[in-house]
């Protein structure tokens, strides 16, 4: 019986480092992807790191997110060598990141495993099947596809690891209860950080353990009951309450996030209802067609009372009553439902985020998962038998999706015009292709295919921008009053987006580098003021930073002095950035306002980020332009001396 045991964990083991090596082989044809979406955006930086100082700059720059994501900048930093090759280098930590985690989710799940008195050949086989048809699952591919995920992916490195260091720990509880207790004090505290610095769902890590206690696992009984609800109640309890109070603080939504976002935080809950099930039919059935970040939003559901949104939430609401009535009678299914839901707690409740995308999934997933192995390979002998055809099915069937997928991003021209083609409706989309053409086709196409989608689709006309100031580039000489009025018409209507802040910066850039027929800094100041009139655009603070940060580099590039001050202060009293600080002190300087240069300086001190790893990076950026402003005083004063003394030279001659 032994062997029989022995020779069943050797094949799961085995089993498993196959389906890693096959992972890996799933996932090798995305290496030659691009860069997509927030890549960009949030990783461009990566071009000015040269050393140690500029690295230090890069890492605490992050606007991500409230922590700045110190931790996964860091690990981009490392590779700021390969910025300029392409994603492909960005592309392979991500996915070893993947392999990395799928060792430490078989790693917990063992200990878990043992922990609920699992036989220890028993463990490996539930340990080694969940972790396989998690590492190949298709749903999760853009957590490792996406570079700028792995944010998402080094999080939960550091939550599982933390996971891993609580189970490991509390095996221990009946050796030396004190010993493991702070051993698992520990671990939650410093792996919630890390999490945390990495990506803010990190803060969900003691959530997820205590929804471990609260079902699978069962009180230690070498602690006194009293001691072990104080513990849980320091570190698990509160820690979930306070995410709580802070969802709940989140509830009211200021108008002009209603009409940026275009749903309230009721909506936002009914929407997510019905997104929570569709994640998981996709994780059950993942079709690479059905896939990834192109796709269209979703309808917002406006009321309980649609049907759809009525069966999903009563639904969910049905399955947390049980889950908390019948957890200790019913533990793995409990433990299935509220572990995928502590997962979505953050971002997909009422933090106004985007509504979708797949990568949330990455560690909710796990607790489905584990609970219907479990189920499958340990339950009743019609459900083992049934196990052992499911499993390895459901991981080759993955494996042929994931392939398909991650085929398709690794051809990015090609890909981009696919998911225009799919999903003909999503401005993402068909933005991209439009890219795309732009390098391989040409600037005519592309601009029949901006104009064509924008006139079927008007609230998307913020693409005119773009369209214009390519026309400003490759056709600088032809008349671009059609273009123009149309903006003039749509831009009061458009659905909000901050990438119309972009392209509006983008064509005062040209128009100063070009010379535009019709078009000048002047239109790009009237197309800024028609946008800030539309509704949706007009109220919301980060536009309107942006709105006066635009209009005092014009004012600069035209030399009015007190006009780029004046939208400077404005901009800075809506929201203090580290770009507006430098923008603000060299205007002072180059007009030789040393002592307003220094003023100004003092006072964003006194106006140090909450964050203190942003507070230290202001500091940094702050001394520096005092630095620049003392040499340019200096060089002033100098340049003052030296000519009197030209000038008493040319008397004595």
């Amino acid at each position: 019986m032994t062997g029989i045991r022995f020779t069943q964990t050797k094949l799961s083991l085995t089993g498993f480092l196959i389906v890693l090596v096959l992972a890996w082989f799933c996932y090798r044809p995305a290496l030659s992807g691009a860069f997509q979406l927030d890549d960009i955006s949030n990783l461009a930086g990566l071009a000015n790191v040269k050393d140690a100082s500029s690295a230090t700059d890069f890492i605490l720059s992050g606007t991500a997110g409230p922590t700045g994501r110190p931790l996964s900048l860091l690990t981009f930093a490392l590779q700021a060598g390969q910025w300029e090759q392409g994603a492909s280098a960005f592309l392979r930590i991500n996915i070893l990141i993947h392999l990395i985690n799928a060792l430490l989710v078989a790693a917990c799940i063992y200990q878990l495993s043992v922990l609920r008195a699992v036989s220890r050949d028993n463990a490996v086989i539930v340990a080694t099947a969940t972790a396989s048809m998690w590492v190949i699952m298709p749903l999760l591919a853009t957590a490792s596809l996406f570079v700028v995920q792995r944010m998402t992916t080094l999080s939960a490195m550091f939550s599982l690891l933390g996971l891993g260091a609580y189970l490991l720990a509390r095996s221990r509880i009946v050796e030396s209860p004190n010993r493991a207790l702070t051993g698992m004090s520990i671990g939650v505290i410093a792996s919630t950080l890390l999490a945390t610095l990495s990506k803010e769902s990190g803060l969900l890590l003691p959530v997820f353990i205590l929804v471990l206690e609260l079902t699978v696992l069962d009180r230690p009984s070498v602690i006194s009951n009293r001691k072990w609800r104080i513990w849980c109640a320091i570190f698990l309890l509160l820690p979930t309450l306070a995410i709580l109070a802070y969802l709940g603080n989140r509830m009211a939504y200021p108008e002009w996030l209603i009409l940026r976002r275009d749903f309230n935080a009721w909506e936002r809950l009914l929407t997510e209802a019905q997104l929570l099930w569709l994640y998981l039919q996709k994780a059950l059935l993942g079709f690479p067609a059905r896939l990834g970040n192109y796709q269209l939003s979703p309808e917002v559901s406006r009321s309980l009372f649609e049907p759809l949104a009525f069966v999903a939430s009563i639904a969910w609401l049905a399955l947390v009553a049980a889950s908390f009535a019948w957890r200790r009678r019913y533990p793995l299914f409990a433990l299935a439902v509220l572990w995928y839901l502590a997962g979505h707690l953050i971002e997909s409740t009422v933090v106004p985020l985007e509504l979708y995308f797949e990568h949330r999934n990455y560690l909710p997933m796990l607790g489905p998962l584990f609970g219907l192995c479990s189920f499958l390979l340990l339950g009743p002998a019609a459900a083992r038998r049934l196990g052992v055809a499911v499993v390895p099915f459901y991981v080759l069937l993955s494996a042929y999706f994931l392939y398909s997928f991650a085929s398709l991003s690794g051809e990015a021209s090609l890909a981009s015009r696919y998911w225009a083609h799919k999903y003909p409706d999503s401005v993402r989309a068909v933005a991209t292709m439009a890219t795309y053409q732009l390098a391989e086709e040409g600037p005519v196409r592309t601009l029949s295919t901006i104009d064509q989608f924008v006139i079927e689709r008007p609230q998307f006309a913020y693409l005119r921008i773009q369209e214009l100031n390519l026309r400003c580039i490759y056709l600088p000489d032809e008349d671009h009053g059609l273009v123009l009025e149309q903006l003039r018409r749509e831009l009061p209507t458009v659905e909000f987006t901050y990438t119309a802040a972009t392209m509006l910066s983008q064509l005062f850039s040209t128009t100063v580098n070009t010379s535009c027929k019709g078009v000048g800094s002047e239109i790009v100041v009237e197309l800024a003021e028609t946008l800030r009139g539309n509704s949706r655009f007009r109220n919301d603070p980060l536009y309107n930073q942006f709105h006066h940060k635009l209009l005092a580099g014009i004012a600069r590039q035209q030399g009015n002095y007190d006009a780029t001050i004046d939208h400077l202060r404005q901009a800075v009293a809506l929201s203090p950035s580290s770009e507006l600080n430098m923008m603000m002190v060299t205007a002072l300087g180059g007009a030789g306002d040393y002592n307003g240069a220094n003023a100004f300086i003092d006072s964003a001190l006194d106006q140090l980020p909450v964050n203190p790893l942003r507070a230290v990076a202001w500091r940094r950026e702050l001394n520096r332009l005092r630095d620049y402003i003392g040499e340019l005083e200096r060089y002033s004063e100098s340049q003052q001396l030296t000519q009197p003394g030209e000038g008493q030279e040319k008397e004595k001659l």
